[in-house]
């Protein structure tokens, strides 16, 4: 009786592993093949298959024209939203002796740094130009 039941303890456990591992394959879709994206909407993902059944490939088109209709509504959302694009940008300078002011700007500190030393350099100031002289600032530029 206790290897019976060792044995159905040991099953329940797997079984309940394999459905843990297929619900984490499946991901956040349900059994209709709609996928439920972070901000709570869902869209029908089409698998391909080689449906033989009329009754099946009637069901697959229509699932197709759904997520055309969805990929539609999404493109037109996206072209009719007036969310301001932006990037960050980093500035970097100094004012260094003899050369004077140098400023470098682009889309990382590093090449930020990178330009403003290189401008100073070209300005003849090679001895003063110094990492350790530049104060940067972020900031976001419309794109």
């Amino acid at each position: 009786m206790k290897k019976i039941i060792s044995l159905v303890l040991v099953l329940s456990v797997v079984l309940s592993s394999l459905s843990a591992f297929a619900q984490s394959r499946r991901g956040n879709r349900d059994d209709r093949g709609t996928v439920v994206l972070r901000d709570g909407r869902s869209i029908v993902r089409i698998e391909v298959g080689d449906d033989r059944d009329d009754r099946d490939m009637l069901m697959r088109v229509r699932r197709l024209e759904q997520a055309v209709r969805d990929l539609q509504d999404k493109v037109y959302e996206l072209q009719t939203s007036n969310i301001p694009r932006t990037q960050t940008i980093y500035v970097c300078s100094a004012n260094v002796f003899s050369v004077g002011v140098v400023i470098g700007k682009a889309t990382t500190k590093i090449e930020a740094k990178a330009a403003a030393l290189k401008q100073c350099q070209a300005k003849g100031g090679s001895i003063f130009c110094k990492e350790e002289e530049l104060s940067c600032e972020q900031s976001e530029e419309r794109i």
